[in-house]
């Protein structure tokens, strides 16, 4: 089972490459030690980061999509067209796009986070402007979100 956390900060080279810290290249089970990803557009203005076991999990909710629903097509079009595969090198570095770094206004300096089953790829100033959004404190949401 795939298990990324911790908070890392990087750079994109001039190539556009990104090199995943070692925790969390060490998360990835060893069925899917072959170094392959899935990335692509990420809620609130991030890259989502898949490792291919769990990108197969994702894949297979789009496959469920209803074609005939207008909602359903639409997340198809915007979200796969977008994502893209990506493999780690022998360094641990991943090539990223130019239309995903825009998409996420990431230009040099990136935020990493581990999250379970997925890397998220921030622009450190759009995770702040994300965390700002919320006034509730973490002790707030969390006791909401597990009370119910």
């Amino acid at each position: 089972m795939t298990s990324f956390k911790g908070t890392y900060t990087s750079a994109i080279d001039g190539k556009r490459r990104l090199k995943l810290p070692k925790k969390l290249r060490e998360g990835i089970p060893p069925p899917a030690s072959n170094d392959n990803f899935v990335m692509g557009p990420g809620y609130d203005g991030c890259i989502f980061l898949y490792p291919s076991e769990e990108w197969a999990k994702q894949e297979e909710k789009l496959r469920n999509l209803k074609v005939d629903l207008g909602e359903h097509r639409f997340l198809e079009r915007v979200f796969v067209p977008v994502s893209e595969d990506a493999r780690l090198d022998r360094v641990g570095r991943l090539t990223i796009s130019q239309r995903l770094l825009d998409l996420a206004g990431i230009k040099k300096e990136v935020l990493i986070l581990g999250i379970l089953s997925r890397i998220e790829l921030w622009a450190p100033e759009v995770y702040k402007k994300y965390r700002e959004q919320y006034q509730q404190s973490f002790e707030e949401v969390a006791e909401k979100i597990y009370r119910s």
